[in-house]
């Protein structure tokens, strides 16, 4: 028997494309790439056996007795020709379990871990000295999680969050640090490398509390996947295609979303005042359509799955009428049967199963008696289909595909097992939803999420932040949410807008609306929510001023589809997320910065994350120059301090950046044409270029059309012709277009 560690003559190297592993004397293995470049140092693994349970209650849950025995293992009996296996055996040589390392590709590694006499896996290494580990999914208080260690398992985030991992009292309403409803156990590391975990189960890491890093996985059988790239980004990347293609939302998504609910006059009054103000909104959505409820934690949806014909009378004529003024109209769902409605009585043979063979029922959001739909069950499954499609038959252009966190783990599912499934649960939910939309006009967007979830869901919101500015879960939570899902390969994604939650804290107000909105129009999707007490919560037409800044912003993000969508192509075709962390294109920032984000490589926006702030201060990167996106002058790098009104987020664009917008936003991003509205057709004929010089520079709009520029410039300058491709001069610099479709184009040259 070969024990490394013991033979050392034995000991051997094995390249898998660029990257090589090599066996230590004392046991471990070390992966490099093929230049000698660490990338994962002293890897061993173990073999535990776990008997935790869990206790359900709220959507959350928390860890009940038992523990996690490990034994260490030695590798054995290596075999394989273009790839390695070994048996993993204890201290005195008895096998427990096997792992196989092959090529994934030329950069990628695959290790796959069979626990013959246990039911976890470990994946151990050595820290550095100079460890990140950002991703881990979307965190409220984290990107960069070294010195770490939590469980990754989709669960309700909370309301509120405790600074560690220890739960409070009550832990069905208050979260960790680390709930989530988005987990996702993959990790880029300085080298760079990526690291993921593919599992369906429970997933525990520990990152570097000591001297070494852990991966355990809750199941007999887990892969882990090494990725080496040149860059952090191109790890990122190949994180975000590694599932399948990325579910894209149609254009009009890119438009301002408002919400309207209460009612078909309600709808119709906020249609009429949007159009009013000169807001370029293109979606309505109505969360309470099938019928809505006060209750002791505000208004909420009635849990019904089909249309509340008294409080929406002939949907499909309010659809027609919103269609004329270049709206599209969303509704609501969630996974839940509810006693005592129409819904129960219909499906509640659909329903998840006790041992006993019951309905498993436990109190749901509205404090009903609840139960779930089976989704491993096929005719359950097609039922939740035919009554979303039945919602879209009505004339209703997608929905909030809300929750799918709340299946209890022991619960009896038709097919498979309810913890081992827990974490893909979401997918289900959604895959459901893209079922019953396929071949429509149609979106939808969902929160819950787990690796490979943006190949099903097209947009997704970051969860249901608390109406304040509190640090653990209002507004700044946002920035570290929605970083932490783009690493998990998110591109399209955007945060209820003042808050949700008002469960412990004060309504939203003024203020806080008018900084949220500042972040919402600097987004991937721009979307209002009334909030769980919407006459309480301040709104986006509270009052005129209000209604002036959601129209202001709303063409301001408008204005920029072309360069949004020139970067949802980007995150389709290349999976580059639209919002970025800033190290991802600075190498030199800190890998855990959560005060900012980059839209695309070149806006750099700088949210006001404070009440009472009259001025704030940004780190802008050293290793470029920077420009106010507002005024257009320059400001340098290094401490920035801007005034902000309540109406004016800081945003600044870098050296080199080729921003194309239209020269003047329309009313509805629907294709159009429609009579007495601005649609997409009637403005993607004028294009108005900034270029910001210093540096050479490029962009590519979704329809292929090319800017290109080397940057030089002597002074600021404007110019305008049409053109399909050709040269665009000002200010001494000349911009390259190369493209098919006819324009007018202006380039503002900034310098």
């Amino acid at each position: 028997m070969l024990l490394l560690g013991l033979l050392g003559g034995c000991l051997g190297s094995l390249q898998l494309g660029d990257i090589v592993v090599t066996e230590r004397e004392d046991g471990g293995l070390d992966v490099t790439r093929f230049d000698g470049q660490p990338l994962v140092s002293d890897l061993r693994f173990a073999v535990g056996q776990g008997d935790e349970t869990f206790e359900f209650q709220a959507g959350s849950y928390r860890e009940n007795g038992g523990a996690t025995s490990w034994e260490s293992v030695k590798l054995a009996n290596r075999r394989g020709d273009g790839f390695w296996s070994y048996e993993l055996v204890d201290e005195g040589g008895a096998a427990l379990g096997g792992v196989t390392i092959s090529s994934a590709g030329t950069r990628s590694l695959r290790i796959d871990v069979d626990a013959k006499a246990g039911n976890r896996v470990r994946f151990d290494a050595a820290c550095t000295g100079d460890d990140h580990f950002v991703g881990g999914g979307e965190h409220a208080m984290d990107l960069d999680h070294v010195g770490e260690a939590f469980g990754l398992w989709v669960g309700e985030p909370g309301i509120g969050k405790v600074e560690t991992e220890v739960p409070a009292d009550a832990w069905y309403l208050t979260g960790t640090r680390h709930a989530s409803s988005y987990p996702d156990p993959f990790f880029i590391r300085p080298e760079p490398v990526g690291v993921a975990v593919h599992t369906e189960a429970r997933v525990e890491v520990d990152l570097c509390t000591g001297d070494r890093w852990r991966l355990d996985g809750w199941a007999p059988v887990v892969s882990y996947s090494v990725l080496d790239a040149d860059t952090p980004l191109a790890l990122v990347q190949a994180h975000a295609l590694a599932s399948g293609p990325i579910a894209s939302p149609p254009d009009w998504a890119f438009g301002a979303w408002a919400d309207a609910v209460r009612g078909a006059d309600r709808v119709r009054a906020v249609a009429a005042e949007l159009r009013g103000a000169g807001a370029a909104a293109t979606v309505i959505w109505s969360e309470d359509w099938r019928g809505g409820e006060e209750g002791g934690l505000g208004y909420h949806p009635v849990p019904e799955w089909t249309v509340d014909e008294v409080l929406y009378p002939d949907p499909s004529g309010i659809d027609a009428e919103l269609e004329a003024l270049g709206f599209k109209w969303l509704a609501y769902f969630a996974p839940f049967l509810v006693e005592g409605t129409a819904a129960w009585d219909e499906a509640i043979g659909h329903a998840i199963q006790t041992e006993a063979g019951a309905p498993y029922t436990f109190l749901g959001p509205s404090f009903d008696t609840t139960t779930t739909v089976d989704l491993s069950d096929a005719d359950a499954y097609a039922w939740v289909v035919t009554k979303l499609a039945a919602c879209a038959d009505i004339g209703f252009d997608g929905w909030m595909a809300d929750y799918a966190e709340w299946l209890p783990t022991d619960a009896v599912l038709a097919n498979g097992d309810a913890e081992t499934d827990h974490n893909v649960w979401p997918l289900l939910w959604q895959q459901a939803s893209a079922d019953a939309l396929d071949g429509r006009d149609a979106t939808f967007f969902a929160r819950s999420g787990w690796t490979g979830s943006a190949a099903v869901a097209p947009v997704h919101w970051p969860g249901d932040q608390r109406t304040s500015f509190d640090t653990d879960d209002g507004l700044p939570s946002v920035v570290a949410l929605t970083l932490g899902g783009s690493v998990a390969g998110v591109p399209f994604t955007g945060s209820d807008i003042a808050g949700y939650q008002s469960v412990g804290n004060d309504p939203s107000t003024k203020e806080l609306w008018m900084r949220w909105a500042g972040l919402g129009a600097f987004s991937p999707i721009m979307r209002t929510h009334h909030g769980a007490f919407s006459t309480e919560d301040w709104q986006f037409d509270s009052d005129e001023e209000t209604l002036a800044a959601f129209a202001f912003y709303s063409r301001v993000h408008a204005g920029l589809f072309p360069y949004l969508r020139g970067l949802a192509e980007e995150a389709v075709s290349l999976g580059t997320p639209m919002v970025r962390p800033v190290f991802l294109h600075h190498p030199a920032e800190s890998w855990g910065r959560i005060d900012v984000w980059l839209l695309g490589p070149s806006l750099l926006v700088s949210p006001v994350l404070e009440a009472g702030a009259t001025s704030w201060s940004t780190e802008l990167p050293a290793d470029t120059g920077w420009y106010d996106w507002w005024t257009g002058a320059a400001v340098g790098s290094g401490t920035v301090v801007a005034d902000v009104p309540w109406d004016r987020v800081p945003v600044y664009v870098s050296e080199g950046a080729i921003v194309p917008t239209f020269a003047d936003p329309p009313d509805s991003l629907v294709p159009g044409p429609l009579e007495g509205v601005r649609t997409l057709a009637d403005v993607d004929g004028e294009r108005t270029v900034h270029v910001y010089a210093g540096k050479a520079g490029s962009f590519e709009e979704a329809d292929g059309t090319r800017y290109q520029t080397d940057g030089v410039a002597t002074a600021v300058g404007e110019s305008t012709q049409t053109l399909s491709s050709g040269t665009l001069s000002a200010g001494g610099l000349d911009l390259e277009i190369t493209g098919e479709t006819s324009r007018v184009y202006t380039l503002k040259v900034w310098r």
